[in-house]
């Protein structure tokens, strides 16, 4: 029994593949934030996590793809007991997240910038988002623990 467990999940509980098209952007949190609260986060922080995965996605479609409209973005939801983890895969330019220049909010508010805010989104949002690049693909990987799991939440 525990080899089925250990299969079971190993596997994500939902998988989505979207063609690398801001139209799809929708879907993304649509699907976001209903795995998200199945999980247990309520409306307000599921609605959070919907937008942390759109900025991923979005810097999919706009870096690594450069605006290619014929490409694919999948999504990988695992939920576990104490978390909620996100993967994003894609197979478009190597994108390091140091490069990704700091923001600086006073300044981009009275600059009245728009854009280049994902980043910062995601790491205020998730309480882990790491980045690597295997078999020339780029994978994503956003975190949320559950209320009530061991240490701090964001």
């Amino acid at each position: 029994m525990s080899g089925r467990r250990a299969v079971s999940r190993a596997r994500p509980a939902v998988v989505l593949s979207v063609p690398s098209q801001t139209e799809f952007l929708a879907l993304v949190r649509d699907v976001t934030r209903r795995v998200a609260e199945d999980a247990g986060f309520d409306g307000t922080l599921a609605e959070r996590l919907a937008l942390a995965v759109d900025e991923a996605a979005t810097n999919v479609i706009e870096h690594a793809y450069r605006g290619a409209r014929d490409r694919a973005v999948e999504l990988r939801f695992w939920d576990s007991v104490a978390e909620l983890r996100i993967d994003l895969v894609d197979d478009g330019a190597a994108v390091n997240p140091r490069d990704v220049p700091q923001v600086d909010l006073e300044r981009y508010a009275s600059e009245r910038r728009s854009g280049g805010l994902g980043m910062h989104l995601m790491g205020k949002i998730m309480d882990s988002v790491t980045f690597r690049r295997s078999a020339r693909r780029n994978l994503c990987c956003m975190v949320k623990r559950k209320p009530g799991a061991q240490g701090p939440t964001a």
